[in-house]
């Protein structure tokens, strides 16, 4: 069973705002963050300046379809845990889906058994993929059990701050990493200023080199890649 997970955040995408106002505070239940979105164009908005470890969306959107959102978030990340809600089933988006690598998909009414298989099935992929050696590029691999970076035969042992701000960059390798992520996940969401961003980063690549990440002027941070 289940149990809330604090560091966990997810992104609900579903136009039906009532269902939504019911379904936000069971799923705080299982996770701490919930960000919401109605369209399609809020959801990437999210995406686009939050860390997110998980989504539930709905298929049957009004004039848009979730599984584009879903093949969307798969071009830039091939293991977000992903459920899909759907009103009915619908054999042609089931088989639309099964290549996208869903955890699950879940007919509405969900109820309280299915959330609670579907998000321990979610936690369980997060678990595996943080038990993984990843490859960030420009030779560096992030051992997340030891919590190490490690490139060639020199390992580096992290502090906290360069732990949360590798594994953003893990998470998130095919993707833009804009102020608004590193305040959440690095910062785990108190205040940080320009000065202090400039700062961490002036130190990362200090210590890893200046090829680790590459900064894209005004917007954010990309993993360099080979």
């Amino acid at each position: 069973m289940s149990q809330q997970i604090v560091s966990k955040r997810m992104l609900f995408l579903e136009d039906d705002e009532e269902l939504s106002r019911m379904m936000i505070p069971i799923f705080k239940v299982f996770v701490t963050d919930v960000l919401y979105a109605k369209t399609i164009n809020e959801a990437r908005m999210i995406l686009g300046t939050q860390s997110i470890d998980l989504i539930f969306t709905d298929i049957h959107l009004k004039n848009e379809n979730g599984l584009n959102f879903v093949k969307e978030v798969r071009t830039a990340d091939e293991r977000m845990p992903i459920v899909v809600l759907s009103s009915y089933k619908d054999e042609a988006l089931l088989m639309q889906a099964i290549p996208l690598g869903l955890i699950d998909y879940l007919i509405k009414p969900v109820n309280y058994l299915q959330l609670t298989e579907a998000f321990d099935k979610c936690f369980a992929k997060i678990e595996c993929i943080a038990h993984k050696k990843i490859e960030l590029g420009n030779g560096f691999t992030y051992d997340a059990i030891e919590q190490t970076l490690v490139r060639d035969t020199e390992v580096f042992v992290l502090k906290k701050k360069e732990i949360l701000f590798v594994e953003l960059l893990s998470k998130n390798r095919n993707r833009l990493i804009t102020k608004e992520m590193i305040e959440a996940s690095v910062w785990e969401s108190e205040e940080m200023s320009d000065a202090a961003l400039y700062n961490f980063i002036l130190r990362i690549r200090n210590r890893f080199g200046k090829e680790f990440i590459h900064a894209i002027s005004n917007l954010g941070y990309r993993v360099s890649k080979d």
